[in-house]
Formats: C-alpha cells, sequence, structure tokens
C-alpha cells in the first residue's frame, strides 16, 4: 500500500525518530522512486537541562541537526525535503495541540503528501502522542484529500505503557540492504546511539527487524498499525 502513494510524509516528533522507526522503510521506498519527505517539530536535545548546561545543549543542539541532515539524506531523502521546527523538546503539551496542527498543515500543503508515517497512539513519550493527535487533525478527510495514515513503532518507547495496545497489522518487506542503510544512519547520530542492549543500539533494531520479519515470513521487516487507509 505504502509503494503505490507517489509521495509519502514521514512525521515524528524528534531527530533519530524517524530513522529508529521506519529508517528501513524510507531507504526502500527512497530506492522505489517515492518521493519522501521527513518533518521533525522538536530538537531532542533540551530536555536535558536538567543535567547539562546551556552552552553544552546549544553545542550538541547544532551537532544533532548536522547529525540528523547526514542521517536522513542517507536513507535518500533530499535535503529540501525535511523540514524542522522549534517546539519543545519532551515538551510539547507546553504548546497548545493547535499550533502543532497549524505547523503540520502547512507542511502539508506543500508537500501533498498520499500517505503519513508518523507514532503510534499510545506510544509512551508525550511528543510522540502529541504528533500522532496532529496528525489524525491534520488530515481529516475532505473532497480530492484523503491521506493514509500509518503508525509505526519508536524503540525505546513504544510498549512501556502497559498493555501496550501495540498489535501491528501492517508489514513491509525489507531487504538487508534496507537495514543495513537504517544501522548506518542511526549511527550517524553519535550523541545519540545506544550501546547494546538497548532498545535504540544497531545490534538490538537490526535483531526488532528480525522479530518483525519472522512474524510475517519475511527476513527483515518494519511494523504498523494502520489507522487510515482510502482506495479510490
Amino acid at each position: 500500500m505504502i509503494f503505490n502513494s507517489k509521495k509519502i510524509l514521514v512525521f515524528f516528533a524528534h531527530p533519530d525518530d524517524e530513522t529508529l522507526s521506519v529508517g528501513g522503510t524510507i531507504h526502500k521506498l527512497t530506492n522505489n522512486n517515492r518521493k519522501v519527505c521527513v518533518a521533525i517539530p522538536s530538537t531532542g536535545v533540551h530536555a536535558r537541562k536538567n543535567i547539562q548546561n546551556k552552552k553544552t545543549r546549544e553545542n550538541k543542539l547544532a551537532r544533532l541537526k548536522k547529525h540528523s541532515l547526514n542521517a536522513i539524506t542517507g536513507l535518500g531523502v533530499k535535503k529540501n525535503d525535511i523540514f524542522y521546527g522549534n517546539f519543545s523538546d519532551n515538551e510539547l503539551d507546553k504548546h497548545s495541540l493547535l499550533e502543532l496542527i497549524h505547523w503540520l498543515e502547512k507542511i502539508i500543503k506543500k508537500t501533498k503528501p498520499d500517505t503519513i508515517l508518523t507514532h503510534h497512539k499510545f506510544c509512551t513519550n508525550i511528543d510522540h502522542q502529541y504528533c500522532h493527535n496532529a496528525a489524525i487533525v491534520a488530515t481529516r478527510p475532505k473532497i480530492n484529500s484523503h491521506i493514509n495514515i500509518l503508525c509505526a513503532e519508536t524503540p525505546g518507547s513504544t510498549g512501556y505503557i502497559k498493555p501496550t495496545r501495540w498489535e501491528p497489522n501492517y508489514f513491509v518487506n525489507l531487504s538487508k540492504k534496507n537495514i543495513e542503510a537504517k544501522i548506518k544512519s542511526i549511527k550517524k547520530y553519535k550523541d545519540e546511539v545506544r550501546p547494546d542492549p538497548h532498545p535504540t543500539s544497531p545490534d538490538m533494531l537490526k535483531a526488532l527487524a528480525k522479530v518483525r520479519g519472522s512474524e510475517s515470513g519475511f527476513l527483515y521487516s518494519e511494523a504498523f498499525m494502520v489507522y487510515k487507509l482510502y482506495q479510490n
């Protein structure tokens, strides 16, 4: 279904969420000549203000954006198709949901996606939940406007609220090359990547792809829950 879409918008809260969640799928899409845009509303650094001083955070923010651009373009996305916001990190709820919706609507108007990939509704992180809710409202159906929504799992965040309500029903068949590209890209987040056995470590990301593959009869896979799906 995703591969019937000509334009896909990847909408995740923080830099590295997009690669952790759907990096293999992005790589497969761009290698199948699909246009992929990425929208990231929050920086993913300033939540650490309790353990890092302002100068350290500002330096890491600059590094993070550089690493993010390297990681996402490494998956085949063009630099001009990557959009960053200035929303509060891990405090998106400090902003009105409407503010995030308006930001996303502008990007949707510009990119005109057929499908959006975003966070799972019951992901632990408040920013992830906000992004999910914003995507639902921003894509409410209208005449000549029907945007599919698929929700992905974000390792290190999805599944910590019990029961998880995470029941994937859509699986993307990924090649070894797709997974290798995902692992290579996550390693470009030099300040974010974690050692094994952390859920976001390269080894565990590959292991998760194998698990999702075993659930779907593929060698490797990334899993999704279908929220909205339209057929003309």
